[in-house]
């Protein structure tokens, strides 16, 4: 059975979804859970945390993912695979909740976009591995390499909400991604 708090979670996200993050109160929350203000309060600190779970959800459920990069022999394309679904996920929330995630960590820092170090070890190792069989001709260190991705990826977010989701985010940034690992012609899709 579900938890307060992850019912909470569940029926805010539609809410959000459904009619946007700034029309969406505490109470309209509350009345949809069935629960009262306190009983809100007492399992979640703010409308944010809401906001900030989401991201931390994404990250965190990743292992559908993992499962099928097993089968993928090329660095390039598990890496493309890892980014192309974090967009997906992120995309899945749409332009609205993703510019309130954006505004919220700009107001406060909520780790929302602090690097995963779960997901960042999965990344250098096939940042690694495409250095070591030759698909990535950037040989610079894996770490920095895959931090330069991570934050390219926020920048293209941060474009596609401004823009209102009017904005070429995965061909922009796996063209980017590209350049920036030096991927080998033989692997390139993108360019």
């Amino acid at each position: 059975m579900a938890s307060t708090k992850d019912i909470i979670f569940d029926i805010a996200s539609k809410l959000f979804q459904e009619r946007g993050y700034n029309q969406v109160t505490v109470n309209d929350i509350c009345e949809a859970c069935g629960i009262t203000k306190p009983t809100f309060y007492y399992h979640i600190k703010s409308k944010q945390e809401i906001l900030v779970r989401f991201y931390d959800h994404i990250v965190d459920n990743l292992t559908p993912l993992l499962l099928q990069m097993i089968s993928i022999s090329g660095s390039w394309e598990q890496l493309i695979l890892l980014f192309d679904t974090l967009i997906n996920n992120i995309q899945d929330l749409g332009t609205d909740i993703n510019s309130q995630l954006l505004s919220i960590n700009l107001e406060k820092n909520y780790g929302t976009f602090a690097l995963r170090e779960n997901l960042e070890e999965i990344a250098v190792n096939i940042v690694r591995k495409g250095q070591d069989n030759k698909e990535f001709r950037n040989l610079n260190d894996a770490k920095q390499l895959y931090q330069a991705a991570a934050y390219m990826f926020t920048g293209y977010e941060y474009m596609w909400c401004v823009l209102d989701g009017d904005f070429d985010w995965k061909g922009q940034f796996f063209k980017s991604l590209e350049n920036l690992m030096d991927v080998d012609p033989a692997f390139r899709r993108y360019s």
